[in-house]
């Protein structure tokens, strides 16, 4: 197998020695030597314009994972919309103060099927497209899902905590799934998330969103602890240290496939010591 990754990657190999093009069946032979395999359940975050040119588009790197743990298994991806919190909240667009409440009174309530990811990556957007792909209802830190488990992931989402042990992160972990960090690096990894929640290291604040409710918009009030992505490089490189990540490539960038388990384990000892 390693040869054949090799003629692969020597394949496609420019002048400056950059790989620059892959097709479905590079990955599918990548997502094969790392141990993807039917039956997984694999939580998916990416960073698409790190890949490089691939063949197809976002389409072929779902359509590869997808064909890797076939219906048996599941696909999941965060399809967060942090803009859709009330503009007091700590939203990512700044609005002037005076613009408030014209926001607060035209707000759209949160659509499962309508409302978009916040990311401007391609990935999510593609794969919310696609047939059988379901999404959990949260109006800042939904997950969308496909296959077997899809349902079980993204039903019950609670509105509070909404990246606790009852969300889909918690139902991933005790499913014994993994995470897939395309093209990203341990920093977006949002398994490490959960982590969070298992300590009483950060605030609890309070979250405000639209939601449709008795046939029309309110804004829900929700206890939440605030995103942090300090220490997830660091957690990252025990966990490299500890050979319990594999890596692969897409063009020139490096993916890593690890158990969430073992991930929110280590992330959650780094975090009571840190």
């Amino acid at each position: 197998m390693a040869e054949v990754i090799e003629n692969l990657l020597t394949r496609h190999l420019n002048e400056d020695g950059i790989v620059d093009v892959a097709s479905k069946d590079d990955i599918t032979a990548q997502l094969n030597q790392i141990g993807i395999q039917r039956g997984m359940l694999v939580l998916v975050d990416c960073d698409y314009t790190m890949l490089g040119h691939i063949i197809g588009g976002a389409q072929t790197l779902i359509d590869a994972l997808m064909e890797q743990v076939g219906y048996d298994g599941t696909l999941v991806m965060p399809s967060f919309t942090p803009q859709y919190l009330d503009p007091a909240c700590h939203g990512s667009e700044k609005i002037m103060r005076e613009n408030w409440e014209l926001v607060r009174d035209h707000a759209l309530p949160f659509d499962r099927k309508l409302t978009p990811p916040q990311t401007k990556d391609p990935l999510i957007h593609q794969f919310l497209r696609n047939e059988g792909v379901i999404r959990s209802y949260h109006p800042i830190y939904s997950f969308a899902a496909w296959g077997k488990y899809a349902k079980l992931i993204c039903d019950k989402h609670p509105l509070h905590f909404g990246l606790s042990k009852d969300s889909p992160l918690g139902k991933l972990s005790e499913l014994n799934g993994y995470v897939f960090l395309a093209g990203c690096g341990y920093n977006a990894c949002t398994m490490f998330q959960l982590a969070r929640y298992n300590g009483n290291q950060l605030p609890i604040k309070i979250l405000s969103a639209p939601i449709e409710q008795n046939n029309r918009m309110v804004w829900k009030d929700m206890l939440d602890l605030e995103l942090d992505q300090g220490g997830f490089d660091v957690i990252g490189q025990v966990m490299e240290e500890r050979k319990i990540v594999k890596n692969m490539y897409i063009n020139a960038a490096r993916c890593r496939f690890f158990s969430a388990r073992e991930a929110v384990n280590i992330a959650t000892a780094y975090f009571h010591i840190n």
